[in-house]
């Protein structure tokens, strides 16, 4: 009797597919987030460069974590996804019954004494209602991969592409910029909540910290950035470059003078020069003497507003001057590198 119904529900052994649809924002970009325990960073990349220009691997735009393509769905999209599933299952099953008690007879058996009439009903449950998860907000910072061209998108600084894993050394660059100018103009307020909520000492301890802290943070993304632009010289290969050469400003406009013609003084003034080694000399006492002055400094800076044995002392001023003079130099740079 139950044969026909048996047959139908084996049937959905059988592996299927279904298309489950995922909601996208207004500029067609698709939410995804880091399988990565550590980081768990969301971002966005647009629906069409997830599936033309992302292979079987993606990355993380923040920490390059690297996954099968099936493994960055937002919590949303997950429960969006097994409550799909669910939904068609039940459907199949619905209907495997369905068809299966449709063919199946009613059977009679009689022993003389009784006579024992079965037949199958099939009354079809509620199938989960499916409702899309919808997509986050459009997130405020846009990228394009300078190596494949992938569009993405997230909140704060991208460091890595998703679809190729490249590291934009000029998106760092000009995100270090941005970032640093707009921090540095929210340190008043920062240290009147820290104030607020400690004590005043405290508040301008940290403020001290956060500002000394952005001359290695500047200079280490002037760095890689001045070293990414080399690379690109056609006879950057000929050059031998000893050390943390685009640390010393000396040194690597001697290196870009040979290798285009052009050294950092075409692109400063004396003036601006002259502050810029100043300024770099100081994230060096800063990073390795814990800010106190000594000969050294004097002799390779020329500063003569500090004596030995003094401590530098960091204003909101000299960091946004930091901030301009490099990218000043950085423009320069960028016009001789193809």
């Amino acid at each position: 009797m139950f044969e026909e119904l048996m047959r139908e529900i084996k049937k959905l052994e059988q592996p299927r597919t279904m298309s489950i649809s995922i909601a996208l924002d207004d500029k067609r970009f698709y939410d995804r987030k880091c399988s990565n325990s550590e980081c768990e960073g969301t971002f966005k990349v647009h629906f069409d460069d997830w599936n033309d220009k992302v292979a079987d691997r993606a990355f993380c735009p923040f920490c390059r974590h690297e996954a099968d393509k099936t493994d960055w769905h937002t919590p949303e999209q997950s429960q969006h996804l097994r409550t799909a599933a669910r939904a068609e299952m039940s459907r199949l099953l619905g209907q495997a019954l369905k068809t299966g008690v449709a063919r199946t007879r009613p059977t009679t058996i009689a022993d003389g004494l009784f006579n024992i009439s079965m037949s199958l009903d099939y009354k079809p449950g509620s199938i989960p209602q499916v409702v899309p998860a919808t997509a986050s907000d459009e997130l405020r910072q846009d990228f394009i991969c300078e190596g494949c061209s992938c569009r993405f998108a997230s909140v704060g600084a991208s460091f890595f592409c998703p679809a190729c894993g490249h590291n934009s050394a000029e998106s760092s660059f000009n995100n270090t910029l941005e970032t640093v100018r707009k921090t540095v103009q929210m340190f008043p307020n920062l240290e009147t909540t820290i104030a607020q909520s400690a004590n005043p000492d405290l508040a301008r301890d940290a403020i001290r910290q956060l500002l000394e802290d952005q001359f290695a943070r500047l200079v280490g993304a002037f760095e890689r950035l001045n070293e990414a632009l080399f690379d690109k010289l056609p006879t950057a290969h000929q050059f031998n470059r000893k050390g943390s050469v685009f640390q010393r400003l000396d040194d690597a406009s001697s290196l870009w003078q040979q290798a285009t013609g052009k050294g950092y003084c075409d692109f400063l003034s004396p003036n601006e020069l002259a502050r810029l080694k100043i300024l770099f000399q100081r994230r060096h006492v800063l990073s390795h003497r814990q800010g106190i002055v000594d000969d050294a400094y004097l002799a390779k800076s020329g500063d003569r507003s500090y004596s030995p044995g003094q401590r530098l002392v960091v204003r909101a001023a000299d960091v946004l001057e930091l901030c301009d003079l490099l990218g000043q130099l950085a423009n320069g740079l960028r016009e001789q590198s193809p």
